[in-house]
């Protein structure tokens, strides 16, 4: 997976950064998501060109920032102008709307960049669409390999059962839907939530839950449940 880093790039009202992503009068910051050779050359201290890609990434993870860890130079005003650019480039790209922008963006950071900067987009996207169920069914997925590679995971494992029952599982593909409630259950079982494993596998595993594997791993999970890490229980 390739390194990456969000950069707050500052803009001013006439400024070269102004006038490139259509924000003229503009006095602020705006967040660019970086990889590979911007990367290299910020580190470098080389001149390196920042593109719309990098805008609508650093906008997409960095609203989460802004919403979560706000920084000095983080300004409520400036929301207003994060989120109106996310519309420019949306249209700029040609997403079909901001749901598939969302999602694409974090199926394309996955792949490059890992799957914890696309839970960050996610989580961004959950509160930007919160309606959708694809969002949230996709961020359950990667919440799993996050906490599969951290300790202290209890936080993680609580989101993911609050997604699950916000999920219309109607919208989402079959094969999700059944990996989205299998990862409900192992979370349930890590959190030691035995009521909530008694409720929890009539209302979403026993209907929906049809593969071996899932159904062979979960048997081995609710007999021996010390005998497992999140890493054993990941579905690759």
């Amino acid at each position: 997976m390739q390194r990456y880093s969000v950069i707050w790039q500052g803009c001013g009202a006439n400024s070269h950064y102004a006038e490139r992503f259509h924000v003229p009068g503009y006095e602020g910051y705006l967040p660019f998501f970086i990889w590979g050779k911007e990367l290299e050359g910020l580190e470098n201290k080389k001149d390196f060109e920042l593109r719309e890609e990098h805008l609508l990434k650093g906008i997409l993870y960095g609203l989460y920032e802004f919403d979560r860890d706000p920084k000095p130079w983080h300004q409520k005003k400036d929301r207003e102008t994060l989120l109106y650019l996310l519309d420019v480039l949306g249209n700029g790209f040609k997403f079909e709307n901001p749901e598939k922008m969302i999602l694409d963006v974090a199926y394309n950071v996955r792949e490059k960049n890992g799957n914890y900067a696309s839970r960050i987009i996610l989580e961004t996207g959950s509160n930007l669409v919160p309606q959708s169920s694809k969002i949230k069914s996709d961020l359950v997925c990667d919440l799993w390999v996050v906490v599969s590679e951290q300790k202290e995971n209890s936080e993680l494992l609580s989101e993911i059962i609050t997604l699950i029952h916000k999920i219309d599982f109607s919208d989402i593909h079959v094969d999700a839907k059944q990996i989205v409630c299998y990862y409900g259950l192992c979370a349930l079982v890590f959190l030691n939530d035995n009521f909530g494993i008694s409720e929890y596998l009539p209302e979403f595993v026993y209907p929906n839950v049809e593969m071996r594997l899932l159904k062979e791993n979960i048997k081995a999970l609710l007999e021996n449940p010390q005998g497992f890490t999140p890493m054993d229980l990941k579905i690759v």
